[in-house]
């Protein structure tokens, strides 16, 4: 394992291009609140796959494509590497570990599994979080597996969309695990753990932002066990997604009002480009643009 890139934002985030022996890259972002506005302090983003089979229309990785799946020690190493910055300058030890970056922990969910129990073990970290664009085999594998632990797992889920009809059109998982397959399991989670499963809602401008959209969020969401997280979309360079203003959000949040459990996302590392696979996929155009040259 080998860092090709290191670089640290104005918000405190530290975001690594980590290239491994067999030359396949991953990203992996540490993040320091240092302004206690997260659940979690000193956070680590993990990646679990090297690409994503998923193929989200708005994610970086999920253009790259699926290479292979993440060893024990490979998710393991990106938390090493973590701790070793956090040592190096005084900063508080992580807190938590965070499968939210490359690829769909919830498709290697063995390795992410024993990665985890490895973790905990080695750094004596207890809380996690799984975010997965709705792996339902793999939510009830997770209440299975740490039922009676005492390791805590939130899940956090990516809606995106309150229908099946345009939720696949962002994530074409959606044909094979419903919306109300999904959210069945989300719920099941959170009794399981008496605890609330996190929905992410990421607004992309003229697609999922209307007032339609807002009834039937909270018509799906309102009576459930669960937190409503809403975020701005990640500019990729996609053809036909566009990113709302800021403002936009605010007001999508205002009339969501007090109909359920809601907050705004707080976006670390943008000025680092630390959305998935951002990273990654311009350390690849640059190599594109070396090759070319020498050509």
């Amino acid at each position: 394992m080998k860092i090709l890139n290191e670089s640290m934002g104005e918000d405190s985030s530290v975001k690594y291009l980590i290239e491994f022996e067999d030359g396949n890259t991953i990203e992996t972002l540490y993040m320091f609140d240092k302004d206690n506005m997260l659940t979690y302090h000193s956070t680590v983003c993990v990646s679990s796959q090297v690409g994503c089979a998923i193929g989200c229309r708005f994610c970086a990785t999920g253009k790259q494509g699926f290479v292979r799946n993440l060893s024990i020690t490979e998710i393991t190493d990106q938390v090493s590497i973590c701790n070793t910055f956090c040592a190096n300058h005084g900063i508080i030890p992580i807190d938590a570990v965070v499968f939210a970056g490359m690829g769909e922990p919830l498709l290697n969910y063995e390795n992410v599994k024993k990665a985890i129990l490895k973790i905990n073990y080695c750094f004596g970290i207890r809380d996690f979080e799984v975010a997965t664009a709705g792996i339902v085999p793999g939510i009830y594998s997770m209440i299975r597996d740490f039922k009676d632990t005492d390791i805590h797992i939130r899940l956090n889920i990516s809606l995106h969309a309150p229908s099946d009809n345009k939720r696949k059109t962002l994530i074409p998982l959606t044909d094979k695990y419903g919306i109300n397959e999904m959210m069945a399991a989300a719920v099941d989670y959170a009794k399981a753990f008496k605890t609330k499963a996190r929905i992410r809602y990421m607004l992309v401008k003229g697609i999922n932002d209307t007032d339609r959209d807002i009834a039937e969020i909270v018509n799906l969401l309102g009576n459930k066990p669960v937190k409503l997280v809403i975020s701005l979309y990640n500019e990729n360079n996609i053809q036909g997604l566009a990113v709302p203003d800021y403002n936009d959000l605010l007001v999508f949040r205002s009339k969501i009002g007090n109909n359920m459990d809601c907050e705004i996302f707080h976006n670390f590392g943008s000025g680092i480009h630390a959305g998935c696979g951002q990273l990654r996929q311009a350390k690849e155009r640059m190599y594109t643009i070396q090759v070319s040259r020498e050509k």
